[in-house]
């Protein structure tokens, strides 16, 4: 009985320990819900301040930037076309004055060949002279008749020569304005790529600022189209 009385009284304490450590359990896994809780509320807390943050951008930029890239593309495209045509052009003056430039040595060949048959002429005009028969006299008349002729004949090439030469002239001068609007146009054309990257940037950081300069670039870029556009024909002002 001493021992059954013994052991009932060892038994006590080791119920209270019992209790004591389940007490300590159950607070240190309220603890650990409540890290876990404020972990979720502050994640929860984080997603939606980005929420409120995206919101708050201005919701007509994404729009306007549509708007703008479309127009800077179709723009760059036709800036793009008309700096293509600038070129052909060019190409054709250049290729027109290269073959006036033949055409003008020609003519120039041809003077030098008919002064060589004048100057012989002449010659021989001027010996039979000194001669003095009647029969040499006669001769170097009809000597003296065809050096003349030579001299028109030369008088007429030089002039058409001289005409050749002022056409590949022109044509030299249209294809360097063909080749300062093909600068314009590719200035234009990099500068509403430059405008439609800026409009790209904008939609994605939403940057108001950013859309603010794709427009400026585009303004510059409209203003060299139209000074290419609107600016006298090459071939009129060549004329």
């Amino acid at each position: 009985m001493g021992r059954a009385a013994d052991g009932g009284r060892a038994s006590v304490p080791c119920r209270r320990a019992q209790r004591r450590n389940a007490r300590a359990w159950t607070r240190i896994g309220s603890g650990r819900e409540g890290l876990r809780g404020g972990v979720d509320v502050e994640e929860r807390f984080d997603v939606e301040s980005r929420i409120e943050a995206a919101e708050s951008h201005p919701r007509w930029l994404i729009t306007a930037v549509a708007i703008t890239t479309a127009v800077f593309a179709v723009l760059a495209a036709y800036g793009s076309f008309a700096g293509g045509e600038a070129v052909h052009r060019s190409l054709a003056s250049l290729t027109e004055a290269a073959l006036l430039q033949n055409q003008a040595s020609d003519q120039w060949a041809f003077y030098q060949a008919e002064g060589i048959k004048r100057h012989i002429f002449e010659v021989q005009r001027d010996a039979l002279r000194l001669g003095g028969t009647p029969q040499g006299v006669a001769l170097a008349a009809r000597y003296d008749a065809d050096a003349s002729r030579y001299a028109v004949d030369q008088r007429k090439i030089s002039g058409d020569a001289a005409a050749l030469e002022r056409r590949r002239d022109g044509a030299r001068v249209v294809a360097e304005r063909y080749d300062a609007l093909h600068g314009l146009f590719g200035r234009s054309v990099a500068l509403f790529q430059v405008g439609i990257v800026m409009c790209s940037v904008a939609a994605i950081v939403r940057r108001p600022a950013l859309w603010y300069g794709a427009l400026g670039a585009g303004a510059l870029a409209a203003a060299l189209l139209a000074q290419g556009l609107f600016r006298p024909g090459p071939g009129a002002a060549a004329g």
